[in-house]
């Protein structure tokens, strides 16, 4: 039986604002759990179209795999997510992997890597809630 797994671009660049890594809020699925959410993108033309529809000064990091490898901690419960090519940075929802997926598409050199997670806006439009993708 095939698993239908759904895979999009990997990202290579972290969105940084001037706190550091932007991301979107989460509505924390645990309360003992931590959620880390950033924004990833592809390709610089993604980057752009995403600039484009925000209001804040942000600049690419070109050091994703580095940045996420710096924050692995095994003995954490933190889920930490890269929301892949968002269009905007107030979309209904986001398509993202687990940083564990992206930095092994890295190391592979990999061009897809898989969606592991979607974010769906709730109505106050505050945060997003985590939906997993089941295999």
């Amino acid at each position: 039986m095939a698993i239908n797994t759904l895979s999009i671009s990997t990202p290579r660049y972290l969105l940084m604002g001037s706190d550091g890594p932007v991301g979107p809020a989460v509505i924390q699925p645990e309360s003992d759990t931590r959620s880390s959410v950033v924004f990833g993108f592809s390709s610089k033309e993604k980057y752009d179209l995403f600039c484009a529809t925000s209001q804040v000064a942000l600049r690419p990091y070109p050091l994703l795999k580095g940045h996420l490898n710096n924050q692995t901690d095994s003995t954490s419960k933190q889920i930490t997510l890269v929301c892949v090519d968002p269009v905007g940075p107030a979309e209904a929802g986001y398509q993202a992997t687990t940083a564990e997926s992206l930095v092994e598409a890295l190391r592979t050199s990999s061009e897809q890597v898989t969606v592991d997670f979607h974010l769906i806006a709730n109505n106050q439009g505050s945060a997003y809630q985590l939906r997993a993708i089941e295999p």
